[in-house]
């Protein structure tokens, strides 16, 4: 359980239980935590169910350039005609995303504007209002909502001018030079 003690001054606030179920046998589990406040103390009851099912499939999750537009895909072979028009540079493997269904995942929604040619990724799936001029292209694969043993964030760099890069590392592989600030994590990736 982390954080295990700490203050908040929100009304709301989240602790994460992280379970390592790897050894035990498929059953059900579970436990009780103990919160003790200034305003008293409270049990809440953790549970779960360990299955032998199949291992979690990933998705490759492929990444191109044009400009600083990044247009990320599971599926490079779909994109091939865009990438041809739009003149999109390969770099590589990104990260890998989980496929749909995974347990603790959610789908990853992709999103562009033609206007500003940038692509922006979410896991909500409506942006509309959020995000005017922006075509909703779809789901690129299933990511983790929190964190997940094995996985690593995903960070999410805005510009000034409306244009949006993900990545794995924390330094924004030099996007800050770019003009790019820090604008949170989108989710958990491998």
């Amino acid at each position: 359980v982390f954080p295990d003690s700490g203050t908040t001054t929100r009304e709301t606030d989240y602790i994460n239980v992280s379970l390592n179920t790897r050894g035990l046998p498929a059953g059900f589990y579970g436990e009780r935590i103990l919160f003790t406040s200034n305003g008293g103390s409270a049990d809440l009851r953790v549970s779960l169910e360990v299955t032998k099912g199949p291992k979690t499939s990933l998705l490759d999750i492929h990444r191109y350039f044009t400009g600083f537009d990044s247009l990320l895909t599971a599926n490079p072979q779909a994109e091939t005609a865009r990438v041809r028009a739009k003149g999109y540079q390969y770099s590589g493997i990104a990260f890998r995303l989980f496929a749909p269904g995974t347990p603790g995942t959610t789908e990853f929604f992709r999103w562009f504007n033609p206007v500003r040619g940038d692509h922006f990724y979410t896991h909500e799936r409506d942006c509309s209002r959020a995000l005017p001029g922006y075509i909703f292209e779809g789901s690129v694969g299933n990511i983790g909502t929190s964190k997940l043993t094995g996985t690593r964030a995903l960070y999410r760099w805005n510009s000034k001018d409306g244009h949006h890069f993900y990545t794995t590392g924390q330094n924004g592989e030099g996007m800050a030079q770019k003009g790019f600030y820090f604008d949170g994590i989108a989710g958990y990736v491998q």
